[in-house]
């Protein structure tokens, strides 16, 4: 055996051992840990078997044939040849089982078309491979290490997220990996075995000769460039040709899992990556986009709800904050949100569609701050891949009128590409973790949501003392996922039901209510006027067994009307000044920004009036449809006529203020300055 390969086979002996160990009984009781069926089943069986069988042999007679050297010493390689194009057809197949092996439950339902079309895929992948590299064995073993490490990797994110793994998390990878350490990942009987199979498989080709497509200087630069302009017209061929179309591929980007199992992962994943580019609505124009601004100006309703102009304006984004008895009938030990539900006075309260469940925060902050809707582009965060120049939101309404603007959020700064998007924003300062004290209060790791409100109290009270008004927007961290978290144990439990997981989330919504309750009765009495708006972010990602324990049924067998409720974050409006008191208020994150300026004595922009005239028919919408004015929901395919022109009238609006630079149409986003002076006095 050659020095070069002793660590590989020491590494994977080690592995097999393993293996072995934890799966002493892995042919009758199931996988590594995992809820597996009960009998491993013979592909499992001949899986190991054949694994063992193979190390065996080719490390103890050390099969790997001689292999022929030049005076110089380097590997005599032989030409290419069918039957190396019949082994990258093996591989080729092989990746693709390993995939579907680990990550889809769905694998046998497959149709023989998308089978063949992932198969395909691989094949090309591992010919660009040959072509690039010139070796036949590094191209089988490169595309090898890549499926086997990926359907680890898909298998992890779904499982700790409850979506598959998309293009948009090689940007976001930063952020996964910050907060990956808060997570627990169970490792299957089939993550176990594929590991053994391609690492045994990888075995296999590391003794196979070697082939080269090209042996001279000049045929190797001919081949590299014509791999690049291979890949360029594959590129286009990708992103202009209806090819997943033309094979009768939905791609279901809200539920990508979906695609993913019907149609195979390499193929859904290239499915869906498809269409995160950031497109325009169909028939869009600059043109026609401003005569919508100017028609909608026309009927603008001057806001003359109050004439309180605040001089705080305080809004939070909740992290996984979510009222499971909007979903069923959840019963308690204690209760879990006792402030919120006493809030009343001056409140408005209820609850807000987000567009997203288990992760994306950053979709619905991008909702709030900015008026805009993420079902346009699901697949994709804005401030991760849409932000190229200056935005207009919430920050430059309020920074119009005199307001000073801060960011808060207690956690790494880079997160979901904050630093920068906050920036675009206009945000004069962001204070991330590290302007928090060493000795501020956390929870499971995270600086709490008491600690988070006492610095908010401390910053606004700074700026006021030295004659500022404030705007602050902050997203809280203490309730962030990852709730099997050694060492945290709180005193909420489900009546009837038992899981670590959902105890935990629960506590830290009850220790977060507290929280809330301090920021309240500190603000109730303070000398300024001070407007606090709060909503959640999403639902977190716990057990499908504890919603359906609560209310009675899968998700996939509820109505449009019962599946929005899992969308539906709870959000109040609360001001130490009178404002009209309202419960049970239904609306989406998109209208929450306004709803909330409607409360005060601040001017709005033409955007703003053009929301809330929205909101008189459309009340609250999210990617799955909106509800309409008498409080039935409908999707967006089979929406009614004049709600689907409205929708097209905001698509090009909002695209016009995320997309556009040159024709952008600044004054519908910015405020007045005529009404602006009128409001200052």
């Amino acid at each position: 055996m050659t020095k070069k390969y002793r660590i590989f086979w020491f590494a994977y002996l080690t592995a097999s051992l393993i293996f072995l160990i934890l799966n002493r009984s892995v042919f009758f009781r199931g996988g590594v840990t995992g809820n597996e069926p009960a009998w491993a089943g013979p592909l499992e069986f001949a899986g190991l078997a054949a694994s063992l069988v193979v190390s065996v042999l080719l490390c103890m007679y050390r099969l790997r044939p001689a292999r022929k050297r030049d005076e110089k010493g380097h590997e005599i390689r032989s030409r290419f040849g069918w039957k190396h194009l019949l082994f990258m057809t093996a591989n080729a197949f092989f990746c693709y089982w390993i995939m579907e092996y680990v990550n889809n439950d769905a694998l046998t339902k497959i149709r023989p078309l998308y089978m063949a079309m992932n198969i395909a895929g691989i094949f090309i992948m591992t010919g660009i491979m040959l072509f690039w590299l010139n070796s036949w064995r590094r191209s089988l073993i490169t595309i090898l290490s890549l499926y086997g490490a990926m359907s680890i990797i898909f298998y992890a994110v779904y499982t700790l997220r409850g979506e598959p793994f998309q293009f948009i998390d090689v940007f976001s990878f930063g952020t996964a990996m910050d907060v990956a350490e808060n997570y627990s990942f169970t490792l299957t009987r089939q993550c176990a075995t594929s590991i053994v199979l391609v690492l045994a498989v990888m075995a296999l080709y590391l003794h196979l000769p070697d082939a080269r497509i090209a042996r001279r200087i000049i045929p190797k630069i001919l081949m590299r460039v014509g791999v690049v302009l291979f890949m360029i017209g594959m590129y286009f061929f990708y992103l202009n040709v209806n090819w997943n179309g033309g094979a009768g591929i939905i791609t279901d980007l809200f539920a990508p899992e979906k695609t993913y199992q019907e149609c195979g992962t390499t193929v859904g994943f290239f499915c869906v990556a498809k269409y995160m580019r950031l497109t325009p609505p169909d028939g869009y124009s600059a043109s026609k986009t401003e005569k919508i601004a100017e028609k909608s100006a026309e009927n603008e309703e001057k806001n003359d709800t109050t004439d309180v102009k605040p001089v705080n304006v305080i809004a939070i984004m909740n992290e996984s904050w979510a009222d499971y008895r909007m979903v069923g009938d959840l019963r308690t030990n204690i209760d879990v949100m006792p402030f919120y539900d006493s809030m009343k006075e001056n409140t408005i309260k209820g609850h807000t569609l987000v567009c997203i469940t288990g992760g994306g925060t950053a979709k619905t902050e991008y909702e709030f701050l900015t008026g805009n809707s993420v079902k346009r582009f699901p697949a994709m965060v804005p401030y991760v891949s849409y932000f190229t120049h200056d935005q207009y939101s919430l920050v430059t309404t309020l920074e119009s009128q005199g307001y000073s603007t801060m960011a808060m959020h207690p956690y790494k700064r880079t997160n979901w590409n904050r630093e920068t998007a906050y920036r675009l924003l206009n945000f004069d300062e962001f204070l991330s973790e590290e302007s928090f004290d060493d000795n501020a209060e956390r929870i499971r790791g995270f600086i709490s949501d008491q600690a988070n409100y006492e610095k908010i109290v401390d910053e606004v009270t700074k700026k006021n003392e030295n004659g500022e008004s404030m705007f602050l927007f902050d997203v809280t961290m203490q309730n962030h996922g990852g709730y099997n978290t050694a060492g945290y144990s709180g005193d909420v439990t489900v009546d009837g039901y038992s899981d670590t997981r959902v105890n935990n989330y629960l506590s830290l919504l009850h220790e977060s209510d507290k929280a809330l309750e301090y920021l309240i009765n500190y603000f109730q009495n303070y000398d300024q006027p001070t407007i606090i708006v709060m909503f959640g972010d999403h639902y977190p990602s716990l057990p499908d067994s504890f919603t359906e324990y609560i209310s009675g049924s899968k998700y996939d067998t509820l109505s449009l009307d019962d599946q929005e409720k899992y969308y539906a974050t709870p959000f109040f409006i609360w001001a130490n000044y009178d404002i009209p008191e309202k419960e049970g208020v239904l609306t989406s994150t998109n209208y929450l920004g306004t709803l909330m300026l409607e409360q005060t004595g601040l001017a709005m922009t033409p955007y703003n009036y053009f929301l809330k005239n929205q909101m008189k028919t459309m009340p609250a919408l999210n990617h799955m449809g909106y509800m309409d004015a008498s409080g039935k929901f409908h999707s967006w395919s089979t929406g009614q006529s004049g709600a689907l022109t409205q929708e097209w009238n905001y698509e090009c609006l909002q695209y016009n203020n995320l997309a556009e630079q040159r024709k952008r149409i600044d004054w519908f986003f910015t405020v007045n300055a005529k009404e602006t002076a009128a409001k200052t006095g």
